[in-house]
């Protein structure tokens, strides 16, 4: 059956629900459909007489600059077609969002004037949803997001939410039309992770969920970024998700770790820590074979300490000596507190001969430290030490430390403020 350009183009407007207009550039004459005048409540005599003026007077002022501005766009070469949307008033006094299109017809004889032609659309329903969206964006505590990657790797920020300012110190605006500015944002140590993440959730569909930190204004926080990743027709990959502060939680986090690792009193490493340690340096020796010392520490007589001036004293004591052994050690060195008292040293890559200097270079700085009790009094105090080397003799960490204990023990029977070998 044969159907009319004429006819086919009605049966399209009626499906669409559009309103045309036509616009003549030259006399301001200007001619709308009845779907137009229906779309604001209105029928074509309820308008009459139909004027350039019929538009203007039913736009929000507001918006007729803009309109205008984006008419010069187009006559001026610099948009492909006339386009906005603007807001105009119903019947009813509301205010409906029209989305408008158009473009130029000019007819082959330059004598005849030029049409500007186009289609009004109510797009009033999905204006509020996206009102509605933003809304809900702006009261979740994160940035909601829309990031799409196609199948080359360019990646986009279809959607951003405007705290992206907020955590990022980048506009939405800016970071939909450059979404490098937000990746450039992320702590230059997560960023292999985060790119890693993203490639490993577009090949499996699995959801996203990241830990990292952003750099802004010299500041660092953690955030956590969740999405859901789908695959589009065309072979890209789209993720709808949020990315929440999560700042507090980590500094929650690495408290409870050093916690579970850390002497509370002194700041020192705890015996779980180092015997983990201890374990990590025997399997690298046995593999490498590097070698490693560890020398086990006791405060002399420290029971008279507490006795004498008090525990809190003898807090300070400790802590004392915890700083010393900080200022005496090597980074790679770990001290660790193990008992009341007693400290013990593990010294990667170190010989026993080098490690008994050590140890003797701060047993000596010790009984040269003057302690003051709370009555003002002055007063020293003095280690005993037994170092041990690993070696082929050792056989675990175990003998080891009964290697160094023994030494330790050796060195108080022998008057204490002495450093002593294992003689093995």
């Amino acid at each position: 059956m044969y159907l009319s350009a004429e006819t086919r183009l009605k049966a399209i407007l009626e499906g669409t629900g559009a309103g045309t207009w036509e616009f003549n550039l030259d006399t301001e004459e200007v001619i709308f459909n009845d779907r137009w005048a229906d779309m604001l409540g209105y029928t074509l005599e309820e308008l009459t007489p139909i004027s350039f003026q019929t538009w203007s007077q039913l736009c929000h002022p507001d918006d007729v600059e803009a309109a205008f501005r984006a008419l010069d766009s187009y006559l001026n070469g610099n948009s492909p077609q006339y386009e906005c949307v603007l807001r105009m008033q119903h019947k009813d006094g509301n205010w409906r969002y029209i989305h408008t299109r158009g473009t130029v017809f000019a007819s082959r004889q330059a004598t005849e004037a030029r049409w500007l032609m186009g289609t009004h659309l109510d797009v009033t329903e999905e204006k509020r949803r996206q009102h509605q969206l933003q809304q809900l964006a702006e009261s979740l505590p994160g940035v909601i997001y829309t990031f799409v990657m196609d199948s080359q790797g360019q990646y986009q920020f279809p959607f951003v939410s405007r705290k992206a300012e907020e955590f990022y110190g980048v506009s939405a605006d800016a970071a939909m039309a450059n979404p490098q500015l937000l990746f450039d944002c992320v702590h230059p140590d997560d960023l292999p992770r985060v790119n890693q993440s993203i490639l490993t959730s577009a090949d499996t569909l699995e959801q996203w969920s990241c830990d990292y930190r952003i750099v802004r204004d010299c500041c660092i926080q953690w955030v956590r970024g969740t999405s859901q990743p789908e695959r589009d027709p065309d072979g890209s990959v789209t993720w709808h998700g949020i990315i929440t502060n999560i700042d507090d939680q980590k500094r929650l986090e690495q408290k409870l770790e050093r916690l579970s690792i850390t002497d509370e009193l002194t700041g020192l490493y705890n015996l779980r820590y180092l015997l983990m340690k201890l374990d990590e340096c025997a399997a690298e020796t046995e593999r490498y074979g590097a070698t490693f010392s560890v020398a086990s520490l006791d405060i002399d007589y420290f029971k008279t300490v507490n006795d004498r001036w008090g525990h809190p004293t003898g807090d300070r004591v400790l802590q004392g000596i915890a700083e010393l052994l900080r200022q005496r050690t090597r980074r790679a060195d770990i001290v660790a507190r193990t008992g009341g008292e007693e400290f013990i040293v593990l010294m990667p890559q170190t010989n026993l001969n080098d490690a008994r200097h050590m140890m003797e270079s701060l047993r000596s700085d010790l009984a040269e430290k003057i302690f003051t009790s709370d009555n003002g009094d002055a007063f020293s105090v003095t280690l005993s030490a037994g170092v041990a080397g690993w070696s082929e003799h050792s056989g675990s960490v175990s003998h080891l430390l009964s290697a160094c204990d023994q030494s330790l023990y050796a060195a108080k029977h022998a008057g204490r403020n002495r450093v002593l070998i294992d003689s093995r």
